[in-house]
């Protein structure tokens, strides 16, 4: 005889206040020559390191998350209006990342010293947790508790009893536990850096399970 079965999703919640600040940094220029952007990354890349280094940063704590260094053209019309794509020289880019605690009085110190930073990285500043277990454990503690208070009002409607859990899925995705907060170029922070008093809201976040009861029988009226 076929198991008769009753599927519920549970949706939980779960905030917490960030513990650490990343900031994503952007070093970018176009050259006329391979070489010559070779040379300016690698100064930019030196000019920044200079800046942080005062400030509790090491040439191993500012990691390099890409690298690139392409062609680089752009369209325009020529003389008889047709559009035409010109090779403009030599494009690098290269994207860095520090991280440290949640200080906002150390991030004002960081964002000014970029401001000053020959290199003229734009960047972008985000919060986030860095224990994503407690965070994900209450998520799915939550969302379980979501689906069994849906089964119970369901069961009851439908006048039947619910026996043992059959099944549940997750699908184990990343939750995300960042937030940006501000976006930047160094230019921008050197006149708003001095104002600069971030508090940043709780990191939310939200999942769903999947859980599948039996139902034992119908209850008798």
């Amino acid at each position: 005889m076929e198991t008769s079965k009753m599927t519920v999703k549970g949706k939980g919640f779960a905030s917490a206040p960030p513990d650490a600040i990343a900031i994503s940094l952007q070093l970018e220029g176009i050259k006329d020559t391979y070489e010559l952007a070779m040379q300016h990354a690698a100064l930019a890349l030196e000019q920044v390191r200079e800046t942080l280094l005062p400030l509790g940063f090491p040439k191993k704590e500012i990691r390099s998350t890409h690298f690139s260094i392409d062609s680089a053209y752009e369209h325009r019309n020529d003389f008889r209006g047709e559009s035409k794509r010109y090779f403009l020289g030599y494009r690098y880019r290269n994207d860095l990342k520090i991280t440290f605690g949640n200080d906002s009085k150390r991030l004002g110190e960081i964002l000014l010293a970029l401001s000053s930073c020959e290199a003229d990285p734009e960047f972008s500043v985000y919060f986030y947790l860095k224990d994503r277990q407690a965070v994900e454990q209450a998520l799915l503690e939550d969302a379980v508790r979501d689906a069994k208070e849906k089964a119970r009002i369901l069961a009851a409607a439908s006048g039947v009893l619910l026996g043992k859990i059959l099944a549940v899925d997750y699908d184990w995705g990343e939750i995300e536990v960042r937030s940006r907060v501000y976006a930047a170029s160094s230019k921008m922070a050197y006149e708003s850096a001095p104002m600069i008093d971030l508090e940043p809201e709780d990191i939310s976040n939200s999942d769903t399970v999947t859980v599948v009861w039996e139902i034992l029988n119908t209850q008798k009226g």
